[in-house]
């Protein structure tokens, strides 16, 4: 795929960087040429930066940074090569590696979402052996289950425990830790996954030095959670692995880079979309005759209310209908979801689809009351009901979309919602928020495509905070968000 998306690439750059010129820049063998280092530079930058291995999902904004690095040797080399042929065009160089950029991102992105939608169903997953206490590994197994997408798949449990109640449900149950070696046979699997926070240092060791003579790869689950790996290092003391946690730690430079990006992006994207929110208003105003927007308050940053925009897209009575849905929750605890809400109109339904109704949150983000990307702001009856680490949310401004929006949306554990946004709280960067950025783009395209394909309009799954006791669901950027009833959406 890759080396599709470079020839690609680096044929429409050279092509790009030659045009408007009174002859061609390189002559067309050394045109040739110029791919041809190009596309195999790229590709052995990629494989010693790491972008082919194996395993899992990793965290999207540090593989474009290592994509980026990689595209910049090439074009280096590529010079270098053109310097070597006496017919060097540094300009021509730095045209074809732009747009080689673009087309290798491209491709990698929809493989990435076609890879993830498989994963999903059960497809190209790395099966592993789950070894640990019983409490620990059923807590990772049942992490494994909600996260198919990360590329894990449980094939067997080895703990110390009779777990009769697991008997005939789930992962094969072994109830020795010297049993792994069997359940990896037994099962196929790849590696061996071990909860280590409950185990003695002896027990690990041995477990490690007895799967390592057998040439069987180990991964270690320390339990830590909530903790980006950017923020972990490891050393070695007296050769001794050590890890090293560093706190969380958010720069006034940080956060002056953060506000600056939400203003930039948010004042582009209003002049750009202006005319679709006026015809979106007029249609909306044509269907009923109802309000345009609609208002909510919700929860800021430091717990300080205000006021939410949004597109209507529901009935001018859908509060009054908000009791006859609550037996449709499709979610899992404090969270509210119903598909198909029939108080939605045939204008927001469409609106939805396409997020268009959440485009008046971009004056929000103007008025310095949301960012782009964040938690998504909850009701003022949510946040009554969050315990004092969900409180933590409210050390950010609210996203118009954000981690939970992209990555688990469609996922009915509350604690899925929970474990993205505290996460988020306390490992955001600049290049997570536009890995985020990129991904509500796919999620939108995704959303659009599939509505498409349905032969009569309904309401998508919506993106944002769980709604603990209030109402129907509203579509965020790319994600469910709880009612227009009693909220359009949160």
């Amino acid at each position: 795929m890759d080396v599709a998306a470079l020839l690609v690439g680096w044929s429409a750059g050279c092509l790009i960087g030659s045009a408007g010129t009174y002859r061609p820049m390189l002559s067309v063998s050394t045109g040739v040429g110029t791919i041809a280092v190009g596309v195999v530079t790229t590709v052995l930058c990629f494989w010693f930066a790491g972008l082919y291995r194996a395993p899992v999902n990793g965290i999207r904004s540090g593989a474009l940074g290592r994509l980026v690095q990689s595209m910049g040797l090439a074009a280096m080399a590529v010079v270098v090569w053109q310097g070597l042929t006496g017919d060097a065009a540094p300009r021509l160089a730095i045209s074809a590696v732009a747009v080689a950029l673009v087309t290798a991102t491209g491709a990698r992105c929809g493989f990435e979402v076609w890879l993830i939608g498989r994963r999903e169903e059960g497809h190209f997953s790395i099966p592993v052996v789950v070894a640990g206490t019983a409490a620990e590994t059923t807590t990772l197994v049942e992490f494994l289950r909600l996260n198919p997408e990360a590329g894990l798949r449980a094939t067997a449990i080895v703990a110390e425990s009779d777990r009769s109640d697991a008997a005939g449900t789930g992962p094969h149950w072994m109830d020795d830790l010297e049993q792994i070696r069997e359940a990896v046979q037994r099962t196929g699997a790849a590696g061996v996954l071990v909860a280590v926070n409950r185990l003695s240092s002896g027990s690990v060791n041995h477990i490690v030095d007895g799967l390592s003579a057998a040439g069987i790869p180990v991964h270690l689950s320390t339990g830590l959670t909530g903790v980006s790996r950017r923020r972990l290092q490891t050393f070695a003391l007296a050769h001794e692995p050590i890890v090293l946690v560093r706190p969380p730690r958010h720069t006034a430079v940080h956060l002056a880079a953060k506000r600056a990006l939400d203003v930039a992006l948010a004042s582009v994207l209003l002049v750009v979309a202006a005319p679709v929110i006026a015809v979106a208003a007029l249609l909306i105003k044509v269907h009923d005759g109802g309000p345009v927007l609609f208002r909510q308050v919700r929860i800021g940053r430091g717990g300080r209310p205000f006021t939410l925009l949004k597109l209507r897209t529901m009935e001018v009575e859908a509060e009054a209908r908000l009791d006859d849905l609550r037996a449709r929750n499709e979610r899992h605890g404090p969270l509210f979801k119903v598909s198909d809400d029939p108080r939605v109109t045939p204008i927001g339904s469409f609106l939805r689809a396409t997020a268009i109704d959440e485009l008046p949150q971009l004056v929000n983000v103007l008025c310095g009351q949301m960012s782009i990307v964040g938690p998504r702001p909850a009701l003022p009856a949510e946040t009554a009901e969050f315990d004092d680490q969900l409180q933590r949310r409210h050390l950010v401004r609210p996203g118009v979309t954000g981690l939970w929006q992209v990555e688990a949306n469609h996922k009915a554990s509350f604690e899925e919602y929970r474990r993205l946004d505290l996460f988020y709280v306390d490992n955001w960067s600049l290049g997570s928020d536009l890995a985020v950025i990129v991904d509500t783009v796919q999620v939108i395209g995704r959303r659009v495509l599939r509505a498409l394909r349905r032969p009569a309009p309904s309401a998508p799954a919506s993106a944002g905070p769980p709604s603990a006791a209030t109402g129907p669901v509203e579509l965020g950027p790319v994600a469910a968000i709880p009612s227009e009833a009693d909220a359009e959406g949160t």
